[in-house]
């Protein structure tokens, strides 16, 4: 057999991890360390089918490289998750049936009974996020229970009654969404 010359040019030189990681700085806004987790990590290519279904690339990341590490300290069986569970979970919250709170608590369920699926195990679990009518409702008999606080410190006892509003709601809404209707609350009770 007569020898083969190669072709250089035709070879596609990969990306080197640190070129990954400044790309996944400059391209998703992802903070310096946590994007070389991400490309130095076992996630990375479920990281990059997540933000090409249109999560959000930090909460893809800090679920990934974060939220899994915590939970699997905690003794959750996180090896148990499966790709498509962590993808099911991610669209709930892109869909918005699922606050970015409640994410550890559904990972958890699932590595539990890794035969269900993201949206089976939200519904068990009861984490559908709720609606503005919901969130308010919540709201309104927190502040109810501290009418007092309320009255005598206004804004000031925002803090406060934001940890009890969560707490009340479960991770089934999004912080920026309660912050929002407890400052209109207070705001009118003040």
């Amino acid at each position: 057999m007569p020898p083969v010359e190669p072709d250089p040019s035709a070879v596609e030189t990969p990306e080197l991890l640190t070129e990954k990681t400044e790309r996944y700085c400059e391209e998703h806004g992802l903070d310096p360390d946590l994007a070389e987790r991400v490309a130095y990590g076992e996630h990375m290519p479920l990281f990059e089918r997540a933000v090409e279904l249109g999560v959000d690339p930090t909460l893809a990341a800090s679920t990934l490289e974060s939220t899994l590490t915590e939970l699997r300290r905690d003794g959750v069986p996180v090896a148990e998750l499966t790709d498509e569970q962590l993808l099911g979970t991610f669209e709930l919250v892109v869909e918005g049936e699922l606050a970015t709170e409640g994410v550890p608590e559904l990972l958890a369920a699932l590595a539990g009974e890794p035969e269900l699926s993201a949206s089976e195990a939200a519904d068990r679990e009861g984490l559908g996020s709720a609606g503005e009518s919901e969130v308010r409702e919540a709201v309104r008999a927190v502040i109810e229970r501290n009418a007092e606080q309320v009255k005598r410190e206004g804004m000031g006892a925002f803090s406060a009654l934001m940890g009890e509003c969560m707490g009340e709601l479960r991770g089934k809404a999004d912080g920026d969404v309660v912050s929002d209707v407890l400052r209109e609350e207070i705001q009118r009770r003040a």
